[in-house]
């Protein structure tokens, strides 16, 4: 069954850092829970999320000094979430329409979970949501029609 709300297939053991805390240990916590996004708090609320795609913009592409930098440098600050009854449907479009791959799930103002693509693809994967079509074209090759009443000439040799 389609699970109707972000509850239903929200993560709910969330990492998450303080504010301050340096880069190096914040991309240590990611790999060690082999995980793709963290969630920044200060004073137990969150306030921003640190991500993959944070690290490779502003870290890595940057040159920034990960030894050195804590991951308020890093974060993105302004931290888009969503509710634990927002529905299924809601969540997919405005992971989609943001390009999110990661969304917090906020009760209030408590970190209640971490909704990723992975979870949605999961569902779509379960359900049968996707189809895949039995043939597929060559990549970078269309096949041509084959024109209706025409014989396909041979060759003598």
């Amino acid at each position: 069954m389609v699970p109707r709300t972000v509850a239903e297939i929200m993560s709910r053991n969330v990492r998450s850092v303080q504010r301050g805390t340096p880069l190096l240990d914040a991309v240590k916590e990611m790999h060690l829970h082999n995980i793709g996004a963290l969630v920044i708090t200060e004073q137990g609320r969150p306030v921003g999320i640190f991500s993959e795609r944070d690290l490779l913009k502003r870290v890595v592409a940057t040159g920034l000094d990960p030894r050195g930098a804590t991951v308020d440098q890093a974060m993105t600050g302004k931290l888009i979430s969503v509710p634990p009854e927002e529905t299924f449907a809601s969540l997919c479009e405005k992971m989609h329409v943001g390009n999110f791959r990661h969304l917090p799930v906020i009760d209030g103002e408590k970190l209640t979970g971490m909704v990723s693509v992975r979870d949605v693809l999961a569902v779509v994967s379960r359900e049968g949501l996707g189809s895949v079509p039995l043939q597929r074209e060559r990549r970078g090759k269309a096949r041509k029609a084959k024109k209706p009443g025409k014989a396909a000439k041979k060759s003598r040799r």
